[in-house]
């Protein structure tokens, strides 16, 4: 939530957590924030269906399945950052 910008007041509200001094005082939630917030995480989820596509265009997951479907094939083989570079 840090990095999309969200209210202080509303990222507290999420985790559950009071917010101290003043801000618990004047510090409300609006349904702007809401919608704001709403968007970020959508947008987060959206661009995590790409490389998980990129993984395997199939899931065993049906909903998860019919996702990836809607994601375009891609073109370049996908490597794992995690695998030793050979030849370097």
């Amino acid at each position: 939530m840090d990095e999309d910008q969200i209210a202080d007041v509303l990222k507290s509200e999420r985790l559950g957590h009071d917010e101290p001094g003043m801000r618990s005082v004047y510090g409300h939630v609006s349904p702007a924030m809401r919608a704001e917030l709403k968007a970020a995480l959508q947008a987060r989820w959206e661009d995590s269906l790409r490389p998980r596509a990129a993984l395997s265009p199939v899931s065993a997951v049906p909903l998860l399945n019919q996702l990836l479907a809607d994601i375009p094939p891609v073109s370049k083989p996908v490597r794992s950052h995690l695998a030793p570079k050979i030849g370097h």
